[in-house]
């Protein structure tokens, strides 16, 4: 029987998707994996050109060894990642079929589970919480537990957003977004302006209503009496224009 294999790599943060943590212990991957997932989220994945750049970062320049990322071959003989959150759609083998390797920086290649590496986790920085709330009880929720109701100011937040959603337990899914009745437009409530827009076709701009993604595809955004009991996304940390970042990194450096 053959044996079954899984893959080494390697770490970045970025509020917009995953944060990354390199950690420098040797441990075979099932190890690594529980590690992850008792610490952070799980081991990484990897679901594009630009968090495989934000992985390799990560490491750093005076690393050239391997490291575990959550990918394996399950038992149909197919690769999935550790999250379960399905196949690999991008991939970064090493020319020709997967072999017993692994080369470094960056190049996938299937190894032995049992060898031990340093490894990869990575923490979302976005959750989901599947309780149902008003809009109001969800901002105090997030702003208790994590830092706020989501802001979605691009393509790549929204795409996040929107896998986040498609696990949701209602139809729509509360976002930090607001319309101020006094001066007539939609803002964020980490008080940034609503530049990237993903609006419903025909969308009504309602004194006191607040804005929530559709949880299936399109995920489209729609304005919703705050009322309404939905699940929501919250954020684990501000965006790099979010006034409270500087703020951040100034306690940081103290």
């Amino acid at each position: 029987m053959a044996e079954t294999t899984y893959v080494p790599v390697t770490v970045h943060c970025s509020c917009l998707s995953h944060q990354y943590h390199f950690v420098n212990i040797n441990l075979n991957w099932t190890d690594a994996q529980a590690y992850c997932r008792e610490n952070y989220t799980d081991l990484a994945t990897i679901d594009n050109m630009k968090e495989m750049k934000r992985v390799t970062e990560s490491v750093g320049s005076d690393y050239t060894g391997k490291a575990w990322i959550g990918l394996k071959k399950g038992t149909s003989w197919r690769w999935h990642w550790s999250s379960a959150e399905g196949g690999t759609g991008y991939t970064n083998w090493d020319t020709g079929e997967p072999n017993a390797q692994v080369t470094w920086p960056g190049i996938w290649d299937m190894t032995p589970c049992d060898e031990k590496h340093p490894f990869i986790c990575y923490d979302d920085n976005l959750i989901l919480v599947n309780r149902t709330t008003t809009w109001n009880e969800a901002l105090n929720y997030c702003r208790t537990n994590y830092l706020d109701l989501v802001s979605v100011h691009n393509e790549e937040i929204q795409y996040w957003v929107s896998r986040m959603a498609e696990k949701a337990s209602t139809d729509h899914v509360w976002l930090g977004l607001r319309f101020s009745c006094y001066l007539n437009f939609w803002f964020w409530v980490s008080a940034e302006n609503v530049c990237y827009q993903n609006w419903e076709t025909n969308n009504t701009n309602f004194c006191g209503n607040t804005g929530a993604v559709q949880s299936k595809y399109p995920h489209y955004w729609v304005s919703l009496p705050e009322t309404m009991q939905l699940n929501f996304i919250c954020s684990k940390c501000p965006s790099m224009t979010d006034p409270r970042t500087q703020y951040l990194q100034n306690c940081q450096n103290v």
